[in-house]
């Protein structure tokens, strides 16, 4: 018995199946959507980041608080942070650009591309700032995890403050983190200088630079280009997304770029 096949113009619409064209236009269709599907995702992800980053910042500042009812008259260093409580959450970089109580400045941003940084400065109003130099004895807050000197009797329990109020970077945040990668610049070229006095044919390097002085900085990366007398030049970048660089030469000249 001999089977003849139907030509394909007399086939059911069903059994006819699709042409090149009904196959590109749905892979195309199906391309745009999970295009549109990863960047729904990629914006949900920098959203949620950023929300950490600022809940990093407001822990940040806190423990800054805690820190200062203590030790009014010293810097805050990235250890004090750390000392009274603050804990950094992973994939969130939090930088102290001026630990000074006058004229604090932290920012925070998450490690993903496009996040926004944040930052906070200044005080909370009704600070009085405590004698004690024995360090915190029962952790940052005190009991209730109010901001109240840890110190077991120097300090100043009860004070409040008000809450941070943390906005996105401004211009004059920045400004202020490219003048600390400067400050810092200006700071290993005189003890360079101070170096070459001693050995004038020597060649420095950043562990000659820290012997001789020089204290390097957490949140600024300095790197020694050429570390001879008559070709010197150092660089200097504040570790922040979109900072700006800056080099020093023989002269002491400093320059963008």
């Amino acid at each position: 018995m001999k089977f003849r096949s139907k030509p394909i113009a007399n086939l059911p619409a069903w059994q006819k199946g699709f042409t090149l064209l009904e196959v590109l236009l749905v892979l195309a269709i199906l391309g745009g959507l999970l295009t549109i599907a990863s960047l729904i995702y990629s914006g949900y992800r920098i959203k949620m980041s950023e929300t950490v980053a600022q809940e990093d910042l407001r822990q940040a500042y806190t423990s800054a608080m805690t820190f200062f009812i203590d030790f009014p008259q010293k810097t805050l260093t990235r250890a004090d942070l750390e000392k009274y409580g603050f804990q950094a959450s992973p994939r969130i970089e939090t930088r102290i650009v001026d630990g000074r109580l006058a004229s604090l400045l932290l920012v925070s941003y998450s490690t993903l591309p496009d996040s926004k940084i944040f930052m906070v400065q200044g005080l909370g109003t009704g600070f009085t700032g405590g004698k004690d130099s024995a360090g915190p004895a029962s952790g940052p807050g005190g009991p209730g995890g109010g901001l109240s000197s840890p110190g077991p009797s120097g300090g100043n329990p009860g004070i409040s403050f008000a809450g941070p109020m943390i906005q996105p970077i401004n211009e004059a945040g920045r400004s202020r983190c490219n003048d600390k990668a400067k400050s810092e610049l200006q700071e290993a070229f005189a003890v360079a200088q101070k170096y070459f006095g001693k050995e004038p044919g020597g060649s420095i390097t950043k562990d000659i630079l820290m012997e001789y002085g020089y204290q390097p900085s957490e949140e600024v990366n300095l790197l020694v280009i050429n570390g001879t007398r008559p070709s010197l030049e150092l660089s200097a970048t504040f570790s922040l997304p979109g900072a700006l660089n800056f080099t020093v030469d023989s002269s002491g000249s400093i320059r963008q770029g």
